[in-house]
């Protein structure tokens, strides 16, 4: 029996050391909310020197060679990434233009004479772009 009665301490001591165990780690995790519901109601902390962090300017080297090419090439890029779409975007808008004034005339010319114009005679009014020279062939 005092076999029995032991056995059943002991297991009691280990059956409240993991509840202690567990007791113990609960106020670390529920310390944080703890901290900030103090917190908020006395107001906001002083800094912690953790929390205190001091940005330096900017200090850049404009003589170096190396930040002077950098520099220079991403105007360069930012002037022709916006420069090059816009220039062909104007392109094409007055070649709507020139092509309305074609048709326009090539409608005039079949009533006058009952015949549109020839080919050579569009290509001299309006000669073809780069991308009207290409021949779209299926080479499987």
């Amino acid at each position: 029996m005092a076999s029995a009665a032991a056995c059943s301490t002991v297991a009691q001591q280990r059956l409240c050391a993991s509840r202690q165990q567990q007791r113990g780690s609960r106020p670390a995790v529920a310390a944080p909310r703890r901290q900030q519901q103090q917190q908020a109601r006395r107001g906001p902390a002083a800094p912690q020197a953790m929390e205190i962090v001091q940005l330096a300017a900017l200090d850049i080297d404009w003589s170096d060679p190396d930040t002077q090419i950098g520099a220079l090439g991403a105007v360069l890029g930012l002037g022709l990434g916006i420069g090059v779409p816009a220039f062909y975007a104007s392109r094409d808008d007055r070649d709507e233009e020139r092509l309305e004034e074609l048709r326009a005339l090539n409608r005039a010319t079949k009533e006058e004479t009952g015949e549109y114009m020839s080919p050579e005679e569009i290509a001299a009014i309006r000669p073809p772009r780069w991308t009207d020279r290409r021949e779209f062939v299926d080479d499987d």
